[in-house]
């Protein structure tokens, strides 16, 4: 392993099983074929709690750690904010209408709310 550049110290024997492993079910066969060939007990659940990592897990715990730890320190926002204005029509009866103004607002996110 060590020949080929892996870092010993971090990845061992099972790391290969593992990696094997899980290809060869990404590559279509079937888990029980996998445990037999890895000598797994096919009654036991050890090649699937223990050695199986699907893709798809991995990605969604990436997703997952990046939004709790992200490392952006300005979160916003984008939203449209609104506010009343008076316009006065005529004399006569001094009559009001409120007609609305709207203008593009961007609102920080505050630190812990990633927490939250």
């Amino acid at each position: 392993m060590q020949a080929a550049g892996i870092d010993t110290t971090v990845f061992g024997p099972h790391s290969i099983r593992s990696a094997s492993s899980t290809k060869a079910v990404q590559m279509g066969h079937k888990i029980d074929d996998v445990k037999k060939h890895a000598h797994w007990s096919l009654s036991a659940d050890t090649f699937e709690q223990f050695y199986y990592k699907p893709a798809h897990q991995i990605h969604n715990s990436r997703d997952i750690t990046n939004s709790i730890f992200s490392d952006s320190e300005n979160n916003t926002t984008s939203g449209v904010d609104m506010e009343a204005t008076k316009v006065g029509l005529g004399t006569t009866y001094n009559r009001t209408v409120a007609g609305m103004k709207t203008k593009d607002v961007v609102q920080p996110t505050p630190w812990y709310r990633k927490f939250i």
